[in-house]
């Protein structure tokens, strides 16, 4: 499992490389009024409009830095398409030959703004550890991982947003 590591609010996290879109630099956003503080504004990415969490005022701690390493890291909400072919053969033979390629999965993208994006790491997602404490206002903090720079917690992007706050 290949994972990138990151700073926010002071600390190490990590996203599943398989998750990301694109890592682009810190671009001006439109505000959004009324919306909760982590939710930094929205920005157009290729004809979608973007939603983008700053992920130290969601982690409880002050806005990210506007510095060279601070970026938005476009990730996709959408649950992985599954990988295993004997899900891929029953759901083809349950609904037909045709229906898989006339259904691609959408992406739902959503921005992270984050601290020093600069390192991925490979981590066999078997030593990947349980979280000691599941904080139910905090369902996106995953497991934990051990990198070469230390101990990062994993961000559960299709957690970050409330269901009431996804698009």
């Amino acid at each position: 499992m290949l994972l990138l590591t990151f700073q926010a609010a002071g600390q190490l996290y990590a996203v599943d490389a398989a998750r990301i879109v694109e890592v682009v630099p810190r671009v001006n956003l439109r505000p959004l009024p009324h919306a909760p503080a982590f939710l930094a504004g929205v920005f157009e990415y290729r004809g979608d409009v973007v939603s983008v969490v700053d992920l130290g005022v969601l982690l409880g701690a002050d806005p990210s830095s506007d510095r060279l390493n601070t970026r938005i890291i476009l990730v996709d909400r959408a649950a992985p398409a599954s990988t295993d072919v004997a899900e891929e053969c029953d759901a083809e033979a349950s609904s037909g030959p045709s229906s898989r390629a006339s259904k691609p999965r959408r992406r739902s993208l959503l921005g992270l703004i984050a601290e020093q994006v600069s390192d991925l790491s490979s981590v066999d997602p078997e030593t990947l550890i349980a979280s000691p404490v599941q904080l139910p206002r905090a369902p996106y903090l995953g497991r934990l991982a051990e990198t070469e720079h230390g101990m990062a917690q994993l961000i559960t992007v299709e957690k970050v947003l409330e269901e009431s706050l996804a698009g």
